[in-house]
């Protein structure tokens, strides 16, 4: 799911009455940013931006939002008058709450970031589940037995801390990660058998329920493992008394929480659970049941504490004025799908998971095609999507609107690479896109203008992110809750986590996740596998997209890719 905080209902920014600390000194080519050195400036801005607010305000609107004058104030009195914050510090965005009730169950580590926690609001009102990623195994059946797939989850739990944790107070305004003393595997990890007539689309409807359900947070972490096993194999092996593990290879999936990790983070976790597979073991290391306990190591850094995300005063000033007191209608020619849920139901939240699967010489080609157009194979399927969409929807529709996840790890200091493996580090930037003939040349400048725009994103670093913006909002289920009965923001979103980089034993990988309730129409996760094949799945909810429409634009998808030369 693509974050984007562009609404104006109350909640929006930061109470009035709670303070915000200005962030370490950094400069850039939008000039300061928060927390500068040289503050005599911004207090010249404070007096007059603060004087044009009221003025304007109280003209212009007759009644203006209570809560509008004193935010400006508070957004602007925050730039020169308070000293800084630690990075570490959570920060005074979160109101007081009552410290959660004692689990004798866990150990509880440390608050959630703003991200993460963001995350964590959509999973408490079932806006928006988990993340998944499923890999197929081709490893030698004895290697994929029950109790080697369990040893190696276990060896994974005691590698990547996020995987030994739940999330206790999710409800409140701060929620905390907690370890927990014992996993049970049995209880998060589950076996289901596969037909042999048609794996891809038994797969689909498996992830689509996956996503559609969230966790039950406290007693278990915030995560489960799939395994997907071939009927006619299985049957097979207990006929003539064989352990298990698959002549055709085994699927197995990691669905997560948004707040635990990301989509990329996947790709690390079967890369853990390829190794620990392959490791030689005399015995699988658990006596009776599959129980693991968790060792304390350190939680990985939030995003906010890692890296910095400053903010330029002509971007809160924009924000304010453009989304608070004249907040612009969308254009009536944007398609963003169906309006969300007025009232969410288990039928409007419910996500449809659809894959497309492409060949390695289809990705060859994807991938010749876009060095030399200059693009990337992100911005070239981006563009393929807006024209199928254009394709597939009434004529008086000529605009779209993309988004696209950039991963931040970048931006992390050098030495704590090892420590964002796993993890929530991802920002996202829009695109707009007009009707035009659905040709070659034009594809091909679609592309480039796409590739243009997320180079000059990178380059101007981490400042101005939309994740900047989390830390002014005081109540995110308020904010949330105020997009219900909306129109949605952004046409669709295209999320590229990679490729698998050709370890031997995984020969296909498939990245999906929940649809957004109030997010956009569709999501397209992209996931390859260096020298395979390519597989491009679309994530929405129930009624986001019309049912026919949705089919059109997937012939479209299917189409495009495969017809680029």
């Amino acid at each position: 799911m693509t974050t984007s905080f562009t609404h104006t209902e109350a909640g929006l920014l930061v109470h009035p009455l709670i303070h915000q600390p200005t962030t370490p000194n950094r400069k850039g080519a939008g000039g300061s940013w928060l927390g500068g050195e040289d503050k005599a400036p911004l207090k010249a801005i404070h007096k007059n931006a603060y004087r044009l607010f009221h003025a304007h305000a109280h003209s212009l609107l007759p009644s203006p939002p209570p809560f509008a004058l004193s935010i400006t104030a508070n957004i602007i009195r925050s730039l020169t008058d308070h000293g800084r914050h630690s990075r570490d510090s959570p920060g005074p965005w979160y109101l007081p709450v009552p410290p959660c009730k004692r689990n004798l169950h866990t150990d509880q580590i440390k608050t959630l970031g703003p991200y993460e926690r963001y995350y964590a609001v959509c999973h408490t009102l079932n806006l928006y589940n988990n993340v998944g990623l499923t890999a197929h195994y081709t490893l030698p059946p004895p290697l994929l037995t029950k109790p080697r797939i369990f040893s190696a989850l276990k060896a994974l739990i005691n590698l990547h801390p996020p995987l030994g944790v739940t999330i206790l107070g999710e409800d409140t305004c701060e929620p905390r990660f907690a370890r927990l003393k014992t996993i049970d595997l049995e209880e998060i990890a589950q076996t289901i058998l596969l037909p042999g007539e048609d794996t891809t689309a038994e797969l689909d409807t498996v992830l689509s329920e996956q996503h559609s359900r969230g966790f039950e947070l406290g007693r278990i972490p915030a995560w489960r493992c799939l395994i997907f096993r071939d009927y006619e194999d299985e049957v097979g092996d207990i006929a003539v008394g064989g352990v298990g593990g698959g002549n055709r290879g085994v699927w197995i999936s990691f669905i997560y929480h948004h707040a635990l990790a990301d989509g990329v983070s996947g790709l690390a976790l079967h890369k853990s659970l390829l190794a620990a597979l392959s490791r030689p073991h005399k015995n699988p290391t658990f006596a009776g049941r599959y129980v693991v306990h968790p060792q304390q190591k350190p939680y990985p850094s939030s995003l906010e504490s890692l890296i910095p995300l400053p903010l330029s005063l002509p971007r809160i000033v924009s924000e304010v004025w453009s989304k608070v007191y004249f907040p612009l209608p969308p254009p009536p020619t944007l398609y963003t799908g169906s309006p969300t849920p007025a009232c969410p139901t288990p039928t409007t939240t419910k996500t449809i998971y659809k894959s497309l699967h492409f060949s390695a010489r289809t990705l060859k080609a994807l991938l010749s095609v876009s060095r030399r157009e200059n693009t990337t194979i992100t911005s070239l399927l981006t563009a393929i999507i807006a024209i199928a969409i254009f394709q597939a929807i009434p004529g008086k529709f000529d605009k779209l609107i993309s988004s696209t996840p950039i991963n931040l790890r970048r931006y992390a200091p050098t030495e704590r690479i090892q420590e964002v493996a796993v993890g929530a580090y991802v920002a996202s930037t829009q695109s707009e896109y007009s009707r035009s003939p659905p040709t070659s040349s034009n594809l091909f400048a679609i592309a480039r203008e796409h590739t243009a725009q997320i180079h000059d994103r990178l380059d101007a670093g981490t400042a101005d992110l939309d994740v900047g913006m989390l830390r002014w909002i005081s109540d995110l289920f308020a904010f949330l809750k105020g997009k219900f009965g909306k129109q949605r923001e952004d046409s669709f979103a295209v999320s590229n986590v990679g490729a698998w980089d050709g370890e031997v034993g995984v020969d296909r990988i498939m990245f999906s996740q929940s649809g957004g309730v109030v997010g956009t129409a569709m999501e397209w996760c992209v996931v390859g596998v260096r020298g395979g094949g390519l597989v491009l799945g679309c994530t929405g909810c129930e009624g986001a997209v019309d049912a026919h429409v949705l089919e059109r634009i997937l012939k479209g998808v299917k189409r495009g890719v495969e017809g680029v030369e």
